[in-house]
């Protein structure tokens, strides 16, 4: 299957909303097949991994992810996905990070997780223009349904890619919505975007996984180099998005890849 490109239409909510929903981009196998990797990853082990996030404990993250597990190599360039985000980012790219998010229900009213944008006080003073380039961009692949409110849901401000992130993080921003999305749907927004982690009373636990992904000159979020390993078990065309560009290739190189190894 050919990588879908964005329709004109898709490529005009992106500039002007700050993120795009795809609906359904993962098959229902698929899904079954990674949320059965994530929950043998939380059940054995790597849950003494699991960073927590937030203040109220219901919220953490495994970072490094594809490391952990296969399971998630055909997410890196999937053919309903990727196409997407080269058209948004631009081919020089590369995999900053993986990350599976767990959100646990609880009682509380409060997001679980504060706004903020991503990148930390080292990309908060970078801001996007229409047309301009993107530096980070993430893609979030729901496994878990959270179709109603308040359910650890992913909450934003649509729009506020375009706006400079306070000082000090709101606490509750004008024009905040929480997206609804089920299982297989696939969120792609830039790190400029405002968002947090509604609330979840819904008794079920979220849970989701996240691929960062940047230029190739930027230094990867969770890894310096991927294991030997892992390497080995990936394509050409994802060892490039991990910056593998081979044995003999010079760090200058990553400001200059070749054309014929974009992806």
């Amino acid at each position: 299957m050919a990588d879908r490109k964005p329709t004109p239409d898709e490529r005009l909510h992106w500039q002007k909303q700050g993120y795009l929903l795809l609906p359904g981009a993962l098959a229902a196998r698929e899904v079954a097949e990674i949320l059965g990797a994530v929950d043998g990853l939380l059940a054995e082990e790597e849950a003494a991994a699991l960073r927590p996030q937030g203040g109220t404990g219901q919220a953490g993250k495994l970072d490094r992810a594809v490391e952990r597990t296969a399971a998630l190599d055909g997410l890196l360039d999937h053919p309903a996905v990727f196409g997407k985000i080269v058209a948004f980012l631009g081919p020089y790219l590369q995999v900053l990070g993986s990350e599976i998010f767990v959100r646990r229900p609880g009682p509380g009213t409060e997001p679980l997780l504060a706004w903020h944008t991503d990148g930390g006080p080292a990309l908060a003073g970078f801001s996007t223009v229409p047309e301009g380039p993107v530096l980070q961009l993430k893609a979030q692949f729901f496994l878990t349904d959270t179709a109603e409110p308040d359910g650890g849901n992913f909450l934003f401000v649509p729009g506020s890619h375009r706006r400079r992130f306070p000082q000090k993080s709101p606490t509750s921003p004008r024009g905040a919505v929480q997206l609804l999305a089920r299982p297989g749907d696939v969120l792609l927004f830039p790190w400029s975007l405002w968002h947090a982690v509604a609330p979840n009373r819904s008794g079920r636990v979220r849970k989701s996984v996240t691929l960062r992904y940047g230029p190739l000159w930027a230094r990867p979020y969770d890894y310096e180099r991927l294991p030997a390993a892992v390497l080995e078990r990936l394509s050409p065309r994802r060892r490039r998005l991990f910056g593998d560009l081979g044995p003999e290739r010079q760090p200058w190189e990553h400001y200059y890849p070749d054309p014929a190894e974009w992806p």
